[in-house]
């Protein structure tokens, strides 16, 4: 039986989703970010360290706790889409698509028939080894719960924010601000936030969610993840080193 995605569940009523990140294997990591009660959980194994055999016990984790496992994949191969949705990833977050051609890729190779092309994996994990639902019904339940949100992160991407977010299939789009700063020649900050706006807007109009990694965003600066919730940001997260960085150096200021 495949599970029903929360986050995107979510997502769909409109509500913000909260999630956390890990880049590097620890499962008990994410049993913990469960416990705690965040959203989903961002697998990183684009600039995280992880495979898909060590995201698989990642995803096991999350089951575990009930929080959403969504990989970050380290490209839009669809041998890579396979392999990662093939391990139990709930959601993808799909890196440096920067056009409705590359978005209609991702989906066909993301999604079985009749919206894709995906290898048929009906006696996979995420059908309960076999025994779980028949083929038919799987497809069309995998297709109806898996979320695919495509990164955004070249001024490309910006100029296409709304044909991308207008493929059917396409969940949301994430800003990956770091990138898309380097991507625009490292302009001021005003530039990259209007060009975040962009992409907000145009996501945004075609009914779709859209989130922002970066751009200011840290545990320590709650403001500006408000100011990007108030300006219609869905997805919002934040990830282990900013935690430990926070927590931590408060810990020692306090002693020392």
């Amino acid at each position: 039986m495949v599970q029903v995605n929360k986050t995107k569940a979510k997502i769909l009523e409109g509500k913000i989703v909260i999630g956390a990140g890990v880049a590097f294997y620890a499962p008990i990591l994410v049993e913990l970010y469960g416990a705690m009660g965040f959203d989903w959980v961002w697998i990183d194994c684009e600039h995280g360290s992880s495979n898909d055999s060590e995201t698989e016990n990642m995803v096991r984790a999350a089951e575990l706790y009930d929080i959403t496992p969504i990989v970050r994949i380290p490209n839009a191969e669809p041998s890579t889409i396979l392999r990662f949705l093939d391990r139990g990833a709930q959601g993808l977050i799909v890196p440096h698509i920067s056009n409705r051609k590359q978005a209609e890729a991702v989906v066909h190779a993301a999604k079985y028939y009749p919206m894709g092309e995906r290898s048929s994996a009906t006696g996979g994990r995420t059908n309960r080894l076999g025994s779980g639902l028949s083929p038919k019904e799987y497809y069309e339940a995998a297709n109806r719960e898996t979320l695919i949100i495509t990164m955004s992160e070249t001024p490309e991407a910006v100029e296409n924010a709304r044909a991308i977010a207008a493929v059917p299939g396409i969940d949301g789009v994430l800003v990956g601000s770091s990138d898309l700063t380097q991507a625009m020649g490292m302009p001021s900050a005003a530039r990259v936030d209007a060009a975040i706006d962009k992409i907000i807007q145009g996501t945004k109009a075609e009914g779709k969610a859209v989130g922002v990694a970066g751009a200011g965003m840290t545990v320590n600066n709650i403001p500006r993840y408000r100011e990007f919730a108030n300006r219609g940001v869905q997805i919002l997260s934040a990830n282990a080193p900013d935690f430990i960085r926070q927590s931590g150096g408060d810990f020692l200021k306090a002693l020392r």
